[in-house]
């Protein structure tokens, strides 16, 4: 059974997550200029936004809006996705966001070549199709995500 400790205990997590994401991406990446920390920056992302929805699931759950689920990703996001949303007004960019990061986070798990351009990092998958990652798309997921993790803590304020 869900508790209240759990909602604090994911609410803390995406937070930490997001400075984590959001330091490495302002701070440390002008300072070293690897691009391959761009993949860190997208893991931090992807994990805070998993946090925010476990905060929101786990708080609903304490109300009966949601029915007992299993802890897989693809188990919560699909019942995020289909009563979360739309009773709290969370917008469709996040969730499209949190498919893309997904989808980023397992090419690069299975891509046979990734390489740096400038300062972008490119992930190839086996057809050497490309995907580009850039600042200026972090830190537009950044906004979306500070976002995501404004409207958690608005949902989940009865529990601190």
């Amino acid at each position: 059974m869900a508790s209240p400790q759990e909602i604090l205990v994911a609410k803390d997590n995406a937070i930490q997550k997001y400075e984590g994401a959001r330091h490495l991406l302002n701070v440390t990446f002008p300072m070293i200029k690897d691009p391959k920390l761009l993949i860190g920056v997208i893991n931090n992302i992807s994990d805070s936004l998993e946090s925010s929805m476990d905060a929101i699931l786990t708080y609903e759950r304490l109300l009966h809006l949601v029915p007992a689920y299993n802890n897989a990703y693809e188990s919560k996001f699909n019942l995020f996705k289909m009563k979360s949303v739309r009773r709290n007004n969370i917008p469709l960019e996040t969730i499209h966001l949190m498919s893309e990061l997904k989808y980023i986070i397992d090419l690069h798990k299975k891509s046979p070549m990734e390489f740096q351009r400038g300062n972008r990092f490119v992930i190839c998958n086996k057809d050497y199709q490309l995907k580009v990652i850039s600042i200026k798309d972090l830190q537009k997921q950044l906004y979306i995500t500070k976002n995501m993790l404004d409207k958690m803590q608005q949902i989940v304020s009865k529990y601190g």
